[in-house]
């Protein structure tokens, strides 16, 4: 009479050893991770601006992209609840586990079952090794030159001078309302009227724009 054996009896607790992939990025080798790229105009201004490659929310070539997947090594911990054996396979036993199913749910292979979590992991580092390695689209290395095509220049003058052109429109804006209602007043005491309004409306606000565009 043959007796049957095998490494771990219903009830067991093992640890299986798997993989899973994560989502990663290569550091940038055009900005050197500080996302901002310094530009030098013909004329000698100095501009900062986004780093196109880190910045880009979508990269036509994907040579160019920083991202790649990786294999990572896991261990569960899980309970023996059903053993296979088969006389005539050459394959070792199979498990069906508490946790994933038992009749119907995972089959796990002897192989991939250990006791303890460091095996397991073990065997598991092993594993994403091996599959890093040799897939070809987990890991890539990119080279390729970059091209701008879009871009926003940070420059301190920029901004002041749209500041400054804005104040001033306002100013003018205002100050020609003023003088089309003092053409078309009937006499002195309605022109009077008219400038009290402009004080108490818009001079303030006008008063501070044009001193701020002076200084």
């Amino acid at each position: 009479m043959t007796t049957i054996k095998t490494k771990y009896s219903i009830g067991g607790v093992v640890w299986h050893a798997s993989t899973h992939t994560e989502r990663k990025s290569h550091p940038c080798p055009d900005c050197k991770g500080s996302n901002i790229w310094t530009a030098f105009s013909p004329a000698g201004s100095e501009y900062t601006l986004a780093c196109p490659r880190c910045s880009a929310s979508y990269i036509s070539d994907r040579d160019i992209s920083l991202e790649y997947s990786s294999f990572e090594p896991t261990a569960r911990k899980l309970t023996i609840g059903s053993i296979r054996f088969d006389s005539h396979s050459d394959t070792t036993n199979e498990y069906m586990c508490v946790e994933t199913g038992v009749g119907s749910g995972n089959v796990y292979k002897e192989t991939s079952l250990f006791g303890t979590e460091q095996e397991a992991l073990e065997a598991a580092k092993i594993e994403a090794s091996k599959q890093n390695q040799n897939i070809d689209w987990v890991v890539r290395l990119y080279d390729k030159s970059l091209s701008i095509s879009d871009y926003q220049l940070d420059s301190a003058k920029i901004k002041n001078a749209a500041s400054n052109r804005s104040a001033n429109s306002a100013l003018l804006y205002n100050l020609g309302y003023l003088f089309d209602e003092i053409i078309e007043a009937e006499n002195k005491d309605e022109i009077l009227v008219l400038i009290e309004d402009y004080r108490a409306r818009d001079w303030t606000t006008d008063k501070a724009k044009a001193a701020k565009v002076a200084a």
